[in-house]
């Protein structure tokens, strides 16, 4: 009985991550967009051309 309920409960949750995402797929391309650029932007050197980045090789000096 416990293996029925599993798969109903996996075979419900795809059907309403699919449904999920064809209703909101241009805001999940969006969202997912943007923390990967401002992550890509976060962790890049700045002379990678991918913007405002931190230098590792030359970091400055510390804040107080």
């Amino acid at each position: 009985m416990l293996a029925v309920q599993v798969k109903g409960f996996s075979l419900l949750l795809v059907v309403l991550l699919l449904v999920d995402a064809v209703a909101f797929h241009g805001q999940y391309r969006m969202v997912v967009g943007d923390k990967l650029g401002a992550f890509a932007t976060a962790v890049t050197p700045t002379h990678w051309g991918m913007g405002g980045g931190r230098n590792w090789a030359s970091p400055g000096t510390p804040r107080r």
